[in-house]
């Protein structure tokens, strides 16, 4: 898929996503489920997002992790300090949603939905990311 043709799908799953967790008033079992399942999506989408643009501007090594995307994007000046910690907890946040599921603290996920905690998110997917040329040049001599 075309990097452009990616990010407008990226746009698109986040708005629908966004659509979701907007309407979600009572928080009984069948809005937690869905708060979890667009949050989660939410999240992954940043994600690929986040390593779709490394990969587009030719970055030499692969994030293996979910954050590792995260924190080569920061390194390179995409993301302020701020910005950075705020994503990081939503990738713990996802984390803790999928391999937690057991112990999971539910009145943290509608505490996150009630607050909108999740626009950040939803703002670097539907935005076009300009990276500065020395940005790209960055990515593309990216070391640890």
């Amino acid at each position: 898929m075309k990097f452009q043709d990616y990010l407008q799908k990226s746009k698109n799953i986040a708005i629908k996503e966004i659509n979701v967790l907007n309407s979600l008033k009572k928080f009984d079992d069948i809005e937690i489920r869905a708060a979890k399942s667009s949050l989660q999506v939410l999240i992954e989408n940043f994600i690929g997002k986040c390593k779709r643009i490394l990969k587009y501007h030719d970055c030499p090594i692969v994030p293996k992790r979910s954050s590792d995307a995260l924190f080569f994007l920061y390194e390179v000046g995409v993301f302020d300090e701020e910005e950075y910690g705020e994503f990081l907890k939503m990738i713990g946040f996802r984390n803790a949603m999928i391999h937690d599921y057991m112990d999971f603290n539910e009145e943290i996920l509608i505490h996150i939905v009630k607050e909108k905690l999740y626009l950040k998110l939803y703002d670097f997917l539907v935005t076009d990311v300009k990276l500065s040329d020395t940005m790209q040049k960055r990515i593309r001599s990216f070391e640890l």
